[in-house]
């Protein structure tokens, strides 16, 4: 072992360098996770934009609450759920009156309002953000033929949601039936 050692020779140490100690002026407290003691402390005045503690950014990923960003998510990703959206609003704007889930029909209710609100508007415009929402140009062209003249005393609530007595076969789903007034 001391051959090899003398044939290696020495080997440097590592030698460590001081360097002058810059004050770093923290602005933030440490991130201590959103348990109890992580909460915001608000002053007795409430909670002001000068008295929240703000969150550290060393790239932590913080989850907070959802409150009021409400959106009937119906159980599927976004780009099938506006597709599924589209699809019940043409079939209803088509039929005048679907039979679908309760949630599903609550869910449409607002689409199926802005249409027949586009349609009573009657621009080039409108007719165009109709065509890009509802699948058939036929159904487009009949809303805004009949549209103006059929709700034209009414200001809003154009489809009434009504729930079915009896529930789904199979997975005992509530059901309800979606019409236009």
């Amino acid at each position: 072992m001391s051959a090899l050692r003398a044939s290696v020779g020495t080997i440097p140490v590592r030698q460590t360098v001081k360097l002058p100690q810059r004050s770093v002026a923290v602005s933030m407290p440490s991130f201590s996770g959103l348990g109890v003691s992580g909460r915001l402390q608000c002053g007795s005045e409430g909670c002001t934009r000068n008295n929240i503690v703000a969150f550290p950014q060393n790239g932590a990923k913080v989850f907070a609450m959802r409150h009021r960003k409400r959106i009937d998510r119906l159980g599927r990703p976004a780009d099938q759920r506006k597709a599924l959206v589209r699809g019940l609003v043409t079939e209803v704007l088509r039929h005048g009156r679907i039979t679908t889930t309760k949630v599903k029909a609550k869910a449409i209710r607002k689409h199926v309002d802005k249409m027949i609100q586009l349609a009573k508007d009657g621009s080039l415009h409108a007719r165009r953000q109709a065509l890009s929402f509802i699948y058939d140009q036929s159904i487009v062209k009949s809303l805004f033929d009949e549209a103006p003249a059929r709700y034209r005393d009414r200001n809003g609530g154009y489809c009434r949601v009504i729930a079915e007595p009896q529930r789904r076969r199979g997975d005992s789903t509530e059901m309800a039936a979606i019409e236009l007034v």
